[in-house]
């Protein structure tokens, strides 16, 4: 075996007739989609070939020759980017890779590699997954990986139906307390079943496996935790602690604009620094005019900004310090980016950023709500950035190919059984 290195999506039921499982194989395309863009067209194409990759020739480990990934649909999203970002890397692993998505959506489709199959199955929640069980069936991929929690009800569903020999694995990418929807709530309640009827389940941070064993009564015995593969060659890092300190005083957070982020405390926070501070926020969501009406109250809405959903890099590239303030997050993929970009992290303890802060080693922890405590992380951060060099480091570890790595090992042991 190979040593290791160092919101669901809204589905609408179609009201016309089902399609065949043969419809949904006439729409399986190849992306056209090149890693570095967030734009891309697709081109009906033919099966995919994995590139060669002469290291996973050996005799010695169990063979990886072809995955499927699983996610409802590639909307603007933590879970979603994974998703693409995953299957991209196993295909340049040398691993076929197929795509599978409920419906098609564009946000993150630009993170998906040419050589990526995608599998568009379409319908409400029966139909597709009644198709899904079909093309496994009809596949048989070595792994058939689900991306969430709502994704994993469903697969397991679907190789139930498929009786075939493909090995599944399952993935939990938030708290039960923030997961929305019937599924979502679903994978939680039958956490107990679903990790022992899997091969294998990922959490994407020990703290979410614990939650998972000590909460729902899932087999520790299944679970292991994988962080998330982030992007981090994007970034365009701070060359030295004198580049950040000569840039504008301006926090930049990026997420949905929805209650859990905690973004109304991160307004009251801006309230609290001395001097013209600017604070934008990348996103989206229901809770937009809120924020807006927060800022307003609170006499600093010429200082926030929220240009909506955007890629994050040229933000981190103009920013001072990044904040995170939300009541919960399972892992905190934006905080690595943020690292990636040296700068300097405030975010609030709320589960996943602390791992990778490392308790507080490469950023500043404060208490979830508490908006004085974040004010004065930020205020420091804001008159101090420090060395990028030891952020930018940090990140590195979770590289793509880094975290692609683990999931081959991972996925070589459960072939190998």
């Amino acid at each position: 075996m190979r040593p290791r290195p160092g919101e669901s999506c809204a589905h609408r039921r179609s009201t016309a007739s089902s399609p065949s499982i043969s419809t949904a194989a006439a729409i399986t395309r190849r992306c056209c989609g090149r890693w570095p863009t967030s734009n891309s067209s697709c081109a009906p194409s033919g099966p995919t070939s994995a590139p060669a990759c002469p290291r996973r020739e050996s005799p010695e480990v169990a063979q990886v020759r072809s995955v499927a990934i699983y996610v409802p649909c590639l909307q603007a999203g933590g879970a979603e980017r994974v998703a693409a970002v995953l299957a991209t890397g196993l295909h340049r692993a040398g691993v076929a890779t197929t795509l599978i998505v409920d419906a098609e959506r564009p946000e993150n489709r630009g993170f998906v590699a040419a050589g990526v199959t995608m599998v568009v199955l379409g319908g409400g929640h029966a139909d597709n997954t009644r198709r899904l069980a079909r093309w496994l069936r009809a596949n048989g991929p070595d792994i058939a990986m689900a991306i969430d929690a709502p994704a994993s009800v469903k697969l397991a569903a679907a190789k139930m139906l498929a009786r075939g020999r493909t090995r599944i694995v399952l993935s939990y990418h938030g708290h039960a307390g923030i997961v929305r929807g019937r599924l979502g709530n679903a994978a939680f309640r039958l956490a107990f079943l679903l990790t022992r009827f899997a091969d294998r389940t990922v959490c994407v941070s020990e703290g979410l496996a614990r939650r998972l064993v000590e909460d729902w009564r899932a087999s520790a015995a299944r679970i292991e935790s994988i962080p998330n593969p982030i992007p981090v060659e994007h970034a365009h890092a701070a060359a030295d602690a004198a580049d950040l300190a000569t840039r504008p005083p301006t926090i930049v957070a990026v997420g949905r604009l929805v209650p859990e982020k905690g973004y109304d405390s991160l307004i009251r926070a801006l309230t609290l620094l001395p001097g013209d501070v600017r604070l934008t926020i990348l996103g989206d969501g229901p809770e937009r005019p809120a924020l807006q009406r927060a800022a307003d109250e609170a006499g600093v809405a010429g200082q926030v900004s929220l240009p909506g959903f955007a890629e994050p890099w040229p933000a981190y590239g103009a920013a001072r310090v990044f904040a995170l303030s939300s009541i919960s997050e399972s892992f905190g993929n934006v905080v690595v980016e943020a690292l990636a970009s040296g700068l300097p992290v405030v975010a609030t303890d709320c589960g996943g950023p602390g791992e990778i802060l490392d308790r507080g080693r490469y950023g500043t922890l404060v208490p979830v709500g508490d908006s004085a405590a974040l004010a004065a992380g930020l205020g420091a951060a804001l008159a101090d950035p420090g060395d990028p060099a030891f952020r930018v480091a940090r990140a590195a570890s979770y590289a793509v190919p880094q975290i692609v790595e683990r999931y081959l090992d991972l996925f070589e042991r459960v072939i190998a059984g």
